[in-house]
């Protein structure tokens, strides 16, 4: 059986936790225990583009995405 090769996708830079500030060390797939995030463009919990800012949802595809 073949498998692919896991592609790590990690959140756009512009999101933040307010534990980014005192927990040094995150993993891709680790959500933080708030669940609430912001977006450093906005400095809302929305993005440029009027969508909600989440791990899942501030990936590679949507408009405002910097990686």
């Amino acid at each position: 059986m073949e498998t692919q090769p896991s592609v790590m996708m990690f959140p756009c830079k512009h999101i933040r936790a307010k534990e980014m500030y005192y927990q040094a060390d995150e993993r891709e797939g680790d959500a933080f225990a708030s669940g609430v995030y912001w977006c450093t463009c906005t400095h809302q919990t929305f993005g440029p583009d009027g969508e909600p800012v989440d791990r899942s949802e501030c990936r590679p595809g949507r408009g405002c995405y910097r990686g």
